[in-house]
C-alpha cells in the first residue's frame, strides 16, 4: 500500500509504520469520521489563558511538526478515498456548516501556531480543505510566528484560507497578568501587526464572517441583587436595583419563548413579546410593601424611559425575563432579569445592551440614518466622534445614577474598541472598516461556556448552560445552531504524545457533560514538539520585549 503524499518520492521505514499504523486506527472509524470532520487541529493549549476560556486550556503548548503533520493526513488521506472519489476529502457532507472548511481550533489558539503555513498547505493539496484561522493575535516580537503568516498572505496559500478571525475581548494575560511581562501598548501593536500582515487578504476576499472580520467580545455586565417579581392593580411588576419594568397591560399571561430559527441573527422567538415601561427611580425599595406604597404615590406621574420587549424563558436554573434581546435598526437595550428559583440560589441581572452599537446609532440618527445603513466615505474623525459619543452615554447614565452601565462603560467597552480603533488605524484600513458590521463585529456579552461560568456570579449553577435568548440561539439544547449541526468528528494533537479522536454532539454544547460522546487516544512516542510556560517566546499579544 502506498502511504506516500503527491510531493513525496520516499519514506523513512518509521514514517511508514505509523502511516500504516494510524491508517489501520482511522479505517476502524465510521465514515462520518472523515466526511463530517469539523477540527482537524494539530496543535493543543493556548498561552493567552483568557478568563472566559470555553475549554479551559492551559498555559502550556504541544504541537505537530512537519513530519507529523504528514504522518497524519497520508492515511486521513487514503481512509477518505475509500468512500469519495471527490477532490475534497474532509467534511465533504458537511452539508449542515460549510463543506470542505477545517476550523483547526477548539483548545487551542491556531494563529499561535509555528507550524500553520505547512499545514494550510497539506491539508489544501492533499485533502482538498481550506483551513479558517481564529486567533487572538500574537506577539509581534515573535519573529517565526511572523514569518509562518507573512509567508501565507504573500504566496498561494490564501486560496487555501476559508476565513480569518481575529477575537478582541478584555481578558487574556494583557488584561489579567499582575506581572510587569505585558502591557496594552504592547498589545495594541500586536493587534496592527496582526492586522498590516492580513490586509492583503482583506483586500482580495473583504470583509465578513466567512471572509476577513475582527470580533469585538465584551465580559458581562452582572450584578447579583434582590430581584422583584409583584402585581399591582393587575400591572405585572419587576424590580430589581434601580430599575423597575412595568407591563403596559393589565393581567398578561407570559409563555415560556423558545428560539423558533438558529439561523436568523436578528432573534426570531417562539412567542410574540408583551410591552413593558422601564422606568429610573432613585427611591431605595426593599419589601412589596414598599413598591405599592411608592407605585400609590407615583404611578400617575412616572415618566418611562423606554418601551421593553419582555419575553420570558427558562433554563436550567429556572425562568429568566429577557428584556429587548433583539437588536434594532435603532441600536439595542438588552436586559436580562433571574429570580431566585429552587435551583438558582442567587437573584441578580445580565445587561445585554450594545452601547457601542448604540453610540454608532446615534452618530447615524445624527445624519439621518438608522443603525443598519450603510455608511461609507467615512474618515477617522467620524470614527473618534463615535468614541465620544460613546464616552458621552456614560456621562449621562452616570447622572441618571446608572453606575454600573457607566463604570461599564468606560472600564470595559471604550478601552477594548479605542485599542481596536489605533490598532486599525495604524495598520492602513479604511476608516469604513469601522462602520462595516461585516468585518468590526460586535458579538456582544461573551457566552457562559467553559471557566467564563465564574464571571456570571452565580446566576447560573452549570457551565455551559446559556443565559440569554442569543446564547440560546448560538448552542443552546432546544433549537440553536449547535443542534441543527448535530455532530461533527475531531482529530487532534494531544498532550503528552498523543493524538486524540473525539465524536462531539454539539447539541449537548449546553450540558455538564459537554460535547464527547466518544473518545480515543492513540500514544505515539515523540510526536509532539513542546513548548513551556518559561520557554514561551512571544506567542501571545500584549508580550513585552
Amino acid at each position: 500500500m502506498n502511504f506516500l503524499l503527491d510531493d513525496e518520492t520516499s519514506i523513512s521505514d518509521y514514517d511508514l509504520k505509523v502511516r500504516e499504523m494510524l491508517y489501520k486506527e482511522f479505517e476502524d472509524l465510521p465514515k462520518d469520521f472523515t466526511s463530517k470532520m469539523r477540527h482537524f487541529q494539530p496543535q493543543v493549549g493556548c498561552f493567552n489563558n483568557c478568563g472566559f476560556c470555553s475549554k479551559f486550556s492551559v498555559c502550556k503548548s504541544e504541537y505537530w511538526n512537519e513530519e507529523t503533520i504528514r504522518n497524519v493526513i497520508s492515511p486521513l488521506k487514503m481512509v477518505a478515498k475509500k468512500y469519495t472519489s471527490g477532490d475534497i476529502l474532509l467534511a465533504w457532507d458537511r452539508q449542515e456548516h460549510r463543506i470542505g472548511v477545517n476550523f483547526p481550533y477548539l483548545d487551542n489558539d491556531i494563529g499561535n501556531y509555528l507550524f500553520l503555513d505547512k499545514f494550510i498547505e497539506l491539508c489544501y493539496k492533499e485533502l482538498g480543505v481550506r483551513t479558517r484561522i481564529s486567533t487572538v493575535g500574537f506577539s509581534r516580537h515573535n519573529k517565526e510566528l511572523n514569518r509562518v503568516h507573512r509567508d501565507i498572505c504573500s504566496s498561494d496559500l490564501v486560496l487555501a484560507l476559508g476565513g480569518v478571525r481575529l477575537s478582541i475581548s478584555q481578558y487574556g494575560r494583557v488584561w489579567e497578568d499582575s506581572k510587569d511581562k505585558v502591557s496594552l501598548e504592547d498589545y495594541e501593536k500586536d493587534i496592527s501587526n496582526f492586522l498590516s500582515i492580513y490586509k492583503s487578504y482583506y483586500n482580495s476576499i473583504g470583509p465578513g464572517s466567512r471572509k476577513m472580520c475582527v470580533e469585538i467580545r465584551y465580559n458581562p455586565l452582572v450584578e447579583d441583587t434582590d430581584v422583584m417579581v409583584t402585581k399591582y392593580n393587575g400591572y405585572m411588576v419587576i424590580y430589581t436595583n434601580n430599575y423597575l419594568f412595568v407591563s403596559k397591560e393589565q393581567n398578561i399571561k407570559l409563555v415560556e419563548s423558545h428560539v423558533a430559527n438558529p439561523y436568523k441573527h436578528s432573534l426570531e422567538l417562539s412567542e410574540e413579546p408583551k410591552y413593558f415601561n422601564e422606568y429610573n427611580i432613585t427611591d431605595k425599595i426593599n419589601t412589596e410593601e414598599d413598591m405599592f406604597r411608592f407605585l400609590d404615590a407615583n404611578f400617575d406621574t412616572l415618566v418611562p424611559v423606554r418601551e421593553m420587549e419582555l419575553y420570558l424563558f427558562s433554563n436550567r436554573d429556572g425562568i429568566y425575563y429577557s428584556l429587548n434581546p433583539k437588536i434594532t435598526n435603532e441600536g439595542n437595550y438588552g436586559f436580562n432579569v433571574y429570580p431566585k428559583t429552587n435551583v438558582r440560589k442567587k437573584s441578580g441581572y445580565l445587561i445585554t445592551e450594545r452601547f457601542l452599537l448604540n453610540a454608532i446609532y446615534e452618530f447615524k440618527h445624527r445624519r439621518g440614518m438608522n443603525l443598519r445603513d450603510i455608511y461609507q466615505n467615512s474618515t477617522w474623525k467620524d470614527v473618534y466622534e463615535v468614541l465620544d459619543i460613546c464616552n458621552n452615554i456614560a456621562i449621562n447614565y452616570e447622572k441618571e445614577g446608572k453606575l454600573d452601565k457607566s463604570n461599564y462603560i468606560k472600564e470595559h467597552v471604550l478601552p477594548i474598541v479605542t485599542i481596536y480603533v489605533h490598532a486599525l488605524e495604524d495598520a492602513g484600513y479604511s476608516s469604513d472598516c469601522f462602520f462595516d458590521s461585516k468585518f468590526t463585529i460586535d458579538t456582544g456579552t461573551i457566552c457562559n461556556l467553559g471557566r467564563a461560568n465564574k464571571l456570571f456570579k452565580g446566576l447560573s449553577n452549570f457551565v455551559n448552560e446559556p443565559l440569554t435568548p442569543t446564547h440560546e440561539r448560538n448552542y443552546g439544547r432546544y433549537c440553536s445552531t449547535m443542534k441543527q449541526e448535530n455532530y461533527a468528528w475531531k482529530l487532534s494533537c494531544g498532550f503528552n504524545n498523543t493524538i486524540v479522536i473525539e465524536k462531539l454532539d454539539l447539541f449537548n454544547t449546553a450540558s455538564q457533560r459537554g460535547q464527547t460522546s466518544f473518545k480515543k487516544e492513540i500514544k505515539l512516542d515523540k510526536i509532539n514538539e513542546i513548548i513551556t510556560e518559561e520557554e514561551d517566546k512571544y506567542f501571545y499579544p500584549g508580550s513585552k520585549e
